[in-house]
């Protein structure tokens, strides 16, 4: 079971936003996407979740067009964090982590609901803000709670076997350093304990190599090239992209490499 884009381009009049791309997330891994400003990697990430139809190519869902999915039923296998999101209403941080269990209302308990709205506050530290008007926290706050309502999406039902689908937009974003590496982990946790295949978009390329298993590039709307993050988190490649000269250090403590750059 799958989600899998071929051949997937956007085009908005004369400008060609996406070309040619094809890409297929894996249950139980985590995908980072990375790429210069304008590159693409948002409207990549809407045509993933269905928000955004691709003037060419195919999305699908277990083999499934996404446009034959009705909303409750893709609800139930993919949950979608936006870079930004706006409530009219002053609901609280709980209430809003508890929209995520909509798809399942009528499906469980309140007590189930409850306890997925628990783990996912809990995995995401926002506890402490459960009964604060969700308008006056922080932005970085606000990037918690919205991972939270969507980690409580795809913890779907006791017993449940489908395949989660998890699309992160910059989910670092507005967020400390120790907050950064909290999300990233909480991701990664829901990823491997609940077999979610999980993308996110991010700049930070130690954190990609940190977290990721697998990496996509997306440079001028075209893929440049995706897999495994040890082999295609290439410098020369990652210099070419983002145009500056990025340098490779393996880090001896975590085994995982670190880039840098030089002037």
């Amino acid at each position: 079971m799958t989600l899998k884009a071929t051949s997937i381009s956007v085009r908005i009049g004369k400008t060609t936003l996406l070309e040619d791309i094809s890409l297929e997330l894996k249950s139980g891994l985590f995908l980072g996407i990375l790429g210069p400003n304008g590159a693409g990697k948002s409207t990549l990430l809407k045509v993933l979740s269905g928000e955004l139809k691709p003037s060419s190519g195919k999305v699908e869902l277990d083999h499934v067009s996404l446009e034959d999915w009705n909303d409750e039923a893709l609800a139930k296998r993919r949950a979608v964090m936006p870079q930004a999101s706006q409530l009219a209403f002053p609901f609280s941080a709980r209430s809003v982590v508890a929209m995520g269990r909509w798809p399942y209302e009528k499906l469980c308990t309140p007590f189930v609901n409850r306890i997925s709205v628990e783990r996912a506050m809990a995995l995401t530290d926002i506890r402490h803000l459960s009964e604060r008007s969700y308008s006056v926290l922080s932005g970085g706050e606000k990037q918690r709670v919205q991972l939270a309502r969507s980690l409580a999406q795809t913890m779907g039902l006791t017993g449940d076997s489908t395949s989660k689908y998890l699309l992160l937009d910059e989910p670092t974003a507005g967020l400390d350093i120790a907050h950064q590496h909290a999300v990233l982990k909480a991701a990664r946790q829901q990823c491997k304990n609940n077999n979610t295949a999980t993308l996110a978009i991010l700049h930070d390329l130690n954190q990609a190599a940190l977290y990721c298993d697998d990496i996509a590039i997306i440079s001028n709307g075209s893929l440049v090239n995706t897999g495994p993050a040890e082999i295609v988190m290439d410098p020369q490649v990652l210099s070419k992209t983002f145009e500056c000269n990025v340098i490779k250090i393996q880090d001896k403590q975590c085994h995982k490499p670190t880039f840098t750059t030089s002037i």
